[in-house]
């Protein structure tokens, strides 16, 4: 089982080595925090991203990949939108089938 990263009230890692593939989408969290703004024109505060990105890698739908050598957290989103997606769509289903079932006139 990979390491999890810790919370981040804990202190600061040591920089670990990241495997790199060609494949690989990896970035920091203030490189994502930095194409979030902008490719959508939306400030994110880096540490509310962290936190979303620390709950997001312990439901299996983003993927820690290590600490940088400057000690900043590096996510591996090669999979993540196929991950969210369906995540999503398994939770719209879910909200769909409860709905008809107390709208079922039968």
């Amino acid at each position: 089982m990979p390491e999890r990263p810790p919370s981040p009230s804990t202190t600061p890692l040591t920089p670990t080595a990241l495997s790199n593939t060609d494949s690989d989408a990896l970035a920091t969290t203030t490189q994502l925090a930095t194409t979030l703004e902008d490719q959508f024109d939306v400030a994110v505060d880096e540490a509310t991203l962290e936190a979303l990105l620390l709950e997001l890698d312990r439901r299996g739908l983003v993927e820690w990949e290590g600490v940088s050598p400057t000690g900043a957290y590096v996510w591996n989103c090669s999979e993540s939108a196929d991950r969210l997606a369906d995540a999503v769509a398994t939770s719209v289903v879910t909200l769909l089938e409860a709905w008809l079932e107390s709208h079922d006139d039968g």
